[in-house]
């Protein structure tokens, strides 16, 4: 076995197996240094002997960070909250909205917000920059909370955009409710029209059953009447019946049996009129009078539905007016945590950078 060393410095030893006067085998093993692979450990030596480098670029970097957040000056957060008005009640109570609200919230965020923000900034130009208004919908609900973080110094131009914004959505579902509202007025007189149809209708019924009454009361007479006719119709014949028979007694008698019989024949009708015809007709009218009257119920109903209806007709609103958050919501504490980690990143990189240039120029001053 022979042993040499390589350009790169990396031992190798050759074995070599004979059989006889020529090798028939040659193994080569080769010995690689481990110079080039990296350590933990080695890094960590690297950090703790140029910690005091790696400490002043982290220092420089928050420092740095702590100057921008004193530089910028404090905002606020100006908020308010829009409630979506309602235009009616669905089958099971939930509020039917004038629009729905994810409608309203791609409406303020894609058209209302950018006209405001642009009338706003050619009327106040002094402004830095664009104001951004955020839109949230809360969930489930038909409320939508308006935000917007500026200086104290717009505080009124700050609350008069998020006044404009509130303004616009009012005035879009006004539009929108208001011809609602003209269509439950017009409901409501075309139900008050036929109510009143009803009860004409009615005071007629009412009428056919007094003249009902009156008719029994004209019938009565005629049946007394004519119940007294054939009373004296059956005296008559009974009085001629026990006189001696003669031509003329024979006449009359034939008589009085003919009439007998038609006063037994009316007789009969006028009860028939009374007792049968008469009720018939009441009848009639009265189930007529129910159905008119059970119809004056239902239409009542649906108008005193309307009349609630249009009493709960919501419109839509601000919960509360514009307000500023009490406490500055700036991002000073945010620039001093990124400048933390900028920092420490900016920190490695400077070591690592350092230690390479410090190798490299020793490499160099051996050669």
């Amino acid at each position: 076995m022979k042993s040499e060393k390589n350009e790169q410095g990396s031992n190798v030893h050759i074995i070599e197996s004979s059989s006889g006067a020529e090798p028939l085998l040659r193994y080569v093993m080769v010995d690689s240094n481990n110079d080039d692979e990296i350590s933990l450990i080695d890094l960590w030596l690297v950090l703790v002997r140029r910690r005091l480098l790696f400490l002043g670029l982290v220092l420089l970097a928050v420092l740095a960070g702590i100057s921008l957040a004193l530089i910028l000056p404090e905002k606020f957060n100006y908020s308010t909250a829009i409630e979506i008005g309602g235009i009616s009640y669905s089958n099971n109570g939930k509020l039917v909205y004038i629009e729905v609200p994810s409608s309203v919230l791609a409406k303020i965020n894609q058209s209302y917000i950018p006209f405001v923000t642009k009338t706003y900034l050619e009327k106040y130009p002094e402004f830095e920059g664009v104001p951004v208004v955020k839109a949230k919908l809360e969930k489930n609900s038909g409320i939508i909370f308006l935000e917007v973080k500026g200086a104290e110094k717009h505080k009124n131009t700050y609350i008069d955009l998020l006044n404009s914004i509130v303004e616009t959505v009012k005035l879009d579902h006004t539009r929108i409710s208001s011809l609602k509202v003209k269509d439950l007025d017009l409901s409501k007189n075309q139900i008050k029209n036929e109510i009143v149809k009803i009860k004409n209708q009615e005071q007629l019924l009412l009428s056919q059953i007094k003249r009902l009454d009156k008719k029994a009361v004209l019938l009565l007479g005629r049946i007394k009447e004519t119940r007294k006719q054939l009373k004296e119709s059956m005296a008559m014949k009974k009085n001629a019946a026990l006189e001696s028979q003669t031509a003329g007694k024979a006449l009359a008698l034939m008589l009085v049996d003919t009439e007998l019989r038609a006063s037994r024949d009316g007789l009969a009708d006028l009860e028939d009129q009374l007792q049968i015809t008469l009720e018939n007709d009441r009848d009639e009218m009265l189930n007529v009078l129910a159905e008119n009257q059970q119809q004056q119920t239902e239409k009542a109903m649906m108008l005193e539905k309307l009349d609630v209806e249009s009493s709960n007709l919501l419109q839509t609103r601000a919960i509360t007016a514009p307000i500023q958050s009490i406490k500055p919501v700036g991002v000073g504490k945010l620039i001093v945590v990124i400048a933390l980690l900028g920092g420490l990143f900016l920190a490695l990189f400077g070591v690592f950078f350092a230690e390479f240039i410090s190798k490299a120029r020793k490499q160099q001053a051996s050669l």
